[in-house]
This record gives structure tokens, C-alpha cells and sequence, in this order.
């Protein structure tokens, strides 16, 4: 605990109470972290396992256009499937939803993007546009 203040004037049932408080403010600070870290992991393993699937899927050479970009099950007849607001990619109503945004504009975002954002809220990163990934606050502000 580096950045104790100064107790010198307390009592020392005083001084114990304040050290205790501090104390399991910075294990609930520690468990904060560790779930910000296990939701970023999990986005970070999404991504990854979308990807691997689209790419086993191109080289066994099925055509990916009339199909949900996620899941890779939902087919589409023309025209048809969700576009993410935020990524552009196709998907279907398993792996996306509308969102109403503040000013009563609805979109639909994928999964991945909800994900994404949610991190953001949680962690405070929004407030800092250059640590936003794939532009979506960008996009988000022109609504």
C-alpha cells in the first residue's frame, strides 16, 4: 500500500479501521480487474474462433455471402440477414439485435460489437476515443 496516507494522528483502533477499508478497496480493484480481464479474453477468443471458422469454411470453398458471418449456420435467401451498424457484416437474429440509441434511432449490432462495447462502458475506455477498437465510438457519435 504505497499510497497510504498519512494515520500518524489516529488511534490505533482508528488507524487498523482505515487499513482495513483500504485493504478490501484494493482486493475489490483486483477482482475488478481480473473480470474486465476474462471479458476481454473472451472477446479476444470470439474473434478468433469466427475467424478460424470463416477460414476453414472459404478453403473447404463454401460461398460465405448468403450466410451469417458468425455462426456460419443461418443461411440467407437474397437481400436478407442483419447488417452490423458498427462492423458490416452480415449476421442473423442469433448472433445480433437492435439497440436503441439515445436520440430513439435503432440498429442492429452483432455480437462481437456488442461485446466490444460493453468492455468499453465497463472499463471507462469510451471516454478515450484513440483507445477505441475498430472506430465504433466514432461511428456511434455521428448518430
Amino acid at each position: 500500500m504505497a499510497d497510504m496516507p498519512d494515520l500518524s494522528h489516529l488511534t490505533q483502533e482508528e488507524r487498523a479501521i482505515i487499513e482495513g477499508v483500504m485493504m478490501r478497496q484494493k482486493q475489490e480493484e483486483e477482482r475488478e480487474n481480473e473480470i474486465m480481464r476474462r471479458k476481454q479474453d473472451e472477446v479476444a477468443t470470439l474473434v478468433d474462433s469466427i475467424r478460424q471458422k470463416s477460414e476453414q469454411q472459404k478453403k473447404a470453398g463454401v460461398e460465405l455471402e448468403a450466410t451469417c458471418h458468425i455462426c456460419l449456420k443461418t443461411k440467407f435467401a437474397d437481400g436478407i440477414g442483419h447488417i452490423c451498424h458498427y462492423c458490416n457484416i452480415r449476421c442473423c437474429a442469433k448472433c445480433g439485435g437492435k439497440v436503441t440509441l439515445r436520440n430513439n434511432k435503432v440498429i442492429w449490432v452483432c455480437i462481437v460489437c456488442r461485446k466490444k462495447q460493453e468492455l468499453l462502458s465497463k472499463t471507462g475506455q469510451w471516454m478515450n476515443k484513440s483507445t477505441s477498437p475498430d472506430g465504433m465510438i466514432r461511428r456511434q457519435e455521428g448518430d
